[in-house]
Formats: C-alpha cells, sequence, structure tokens
C-alpha cells in the first residue's frame, strides 16, 4: 500500500467528487461482479470493543473518498470493513466513484511504487476538507498472504505451466483457477486485514 507520489486534489475537485459520489448501499445497488461476496464480508466483519470505542471516541466524521469497481478482489475484501464502520459508529463517510474516465484525474493524483494506480484507493479528509492520509488497495501483511498463496497454489500444480508470467498472460484456465484460490484463501485472513486497516487509521486519525 506504499505510495510513490501524491499529488493531492483541490479542493473544488474533491467537493466535485463528492456530489457525484455513491453511497457504499448505491455501490451495491449498482455492482454487477461479486455482490454476494461483499455482502458476505460484510456481515462477517465484527468491531470489537475496543474498536468501537476508539471510533466512539473520534472528535468528528471523517470523509473517504473511494475509487473502486466491484470486480476487483481488494475492493470485494476491503470496502465492505470501511463500509461496516461507517454503519456501526457513524465516524467514517464513504464517497464511492468508479475509476472511469472522468475520474482519472484523480486516480493520477494516487500513484502506487510502479507509477500506476491501483484500486481501491481511499483518501482521507477531515470535516475542513484536509487531507489527512491515503490508503491502497490492502495491508502489506495480505501482499505477503498473497505470496505465500501464490507459491502454495504452484506447488499445488508442478504440472501447469507460467509460474513466473504476469496474472493477464496465463491461459485462461490456470488463470481461473488461481483466482479461485485465491477466493477461497482471502475470507481466512478478515481480522488480520480488519486489525491492520484499523491500525493504519489510528496512525491518520489521531
Amino acid at each position: 500500500m506504499s505510495i510513490q507520489k501524491v499529488t493531492g486534489i483541490s479542493q473544488e475537485r474533491r467537493e466535485r467528487a463528492f456530489r457525484e459520489a455513491l453511497t457504499y448501499p448505491q455501490f451495491i445497488g449498482n455492482a454487477q461482479v461479486n455482490v454476494d461476496r461483499l455482502q458476505d464480508n460484510y456481515d462477517h466483519y465484527v468491531l470489537s470493543e475496543q474498536e468501537l470505542a476508539y471510533f466512539a471516541g473520534l472528535a468528528e466524521p471523517v470523509h473517504v473518498l473511494v475509487l473502486a469497481h466491484d470486480w476487483c478482489g481488494d475492493v470485494v475484501a476491503n470496502l465492505p470493513l470501511f463500509a461496516k464502520i461507517e454503519q456501526v459508529t457513524g465516524k467514517l463517510k464513504l464517497h464511492i466513484l468508479l475509476r472511469d474516465p472522468d475520474n482519472q484525474d484523480i486516480a493520477a493524483a494516487y500513484l502506487q511504487e510502479d507509477g500506476k494506480n491501483h484500486i481501491p484507493t481511499y483518501v482521507f479528509f477531515d470535516e475542513a476538507g484536509e487531507e489527512l492520509g491515503v490508503f491502497i488497495e490492502r495491508p502489506d501483511v495480505i501482499t505477503a498472504r498473497i505470496r505465500d498463496w501464490k507459491d502454495e497454489f504452484w506447488e499445488q500444480h508442478p504440472q501447469w505451466q507460467g509460474r513466473d508470467l504476469a496474472l493477464a498472460e496465463l491461459d485462461e484456465d490456470v488463470r481461473k483457477a488461481f483466482l479461485a484460490y485465491l477466493k477461497e484463501q482471502r475470507p481466512k485472513e478478515r481480522n488480520q486485514e480488519q486489525t491492520a486497516i484499523i491500525e493504519f487509521l489510528r496512525t491518520i486519525l489521531n
């Protein structure tokens, strides 16, 4: 989730983004892929008493500008957590935009180390509009686990070719099998993902 370059967006662009954004229920209502998985993750995220107390102690809500698509595995995994925090505590206000051509200027303002923009991108603002921080894709601990799962997948399928290829370069059957394997593994790390994301929120909101 490290960021190479952050240029930020203007107040005018932020305000327009908020006006045009979807709420989480609207995002789910428009989703065409992974609706069941989004709902399942939302249902399984439960905030601890300590986490609830932390958010209750925040003086004011935090606005979160989100770039997302429902086909993205990382969106499916962690956007429901942000939505659960919003619904249960009222201390996050989600403003969700699709990373379509109209919003590429926002995406270009928050680049990863590879010089590209990735989703989900979460940009946090206080009530006065000051940018507090940015969270992109997933916690580092989950990125490490994905590397482990990739190794496990190829060890289980030594007959297949393409271990060192990019996902898009794999044969279709292999790619589908690999993605299915990741979908099986990711929910097992919900608690770890939740803990890491809330720890990040503490670093930018305290």
